[in-house]
């Protein structure tokens, strides 16, 4: 990305201060390029680092999801549950584990309503 930075203002310098149109052009055509290329090179990285950030938080989630699990496990065993009451919620707990964690909820939009007598209602 740095590479590509410092050529694009090089070239860019170069079409400032060329004696000719031709190299002018040719200096502006090169810096286009080479901006095209630090984009490149900067988007790579970008979705890189994103991925490797979704891996390091899924990585730290793993724990408090197995806390949440015990827990469960914890009150269904202390409860004063039938065995059929028992398996059921069982059965959901390990069907939870098994489709892993879901993706938290987008955030709702809140609705304004007006409050009679203030100013806008």
């Amino acid at each position: 990305m740095g590479a590509g930075f410092l050529l694009l203002v090089l070239f860019a310098g170069i079409a400032l201060w060329a004696s000719t149109t031709a190299v002018a052009i040719v200096a502006g055509g090169l810096g286009a390029v080479s901006a095209a290329l630090a984009g490149y090179v900067a988007k790579t990285f970008i979705r890189s680092q994103e991925a490797a950030a979704t891996h390091l938080r899924s990585y730290f989630d793993q724990p408090l999801e197995l806390s949440r699990y015990l827990a469960a496990e914890r009150l269904v065993a202390d409860g004063d549950l039938t065995q059929e009451q028992r398996g059921e919620i069982l059965s959901a707990l390990v069907q939870a584990m098994v489709a892993g964690p879901q993706p938290p909820a987008p955030p709702q939009a809140v609705a304004v309503v007006p409050v009679p007598g203030q100013p806008g209602a």
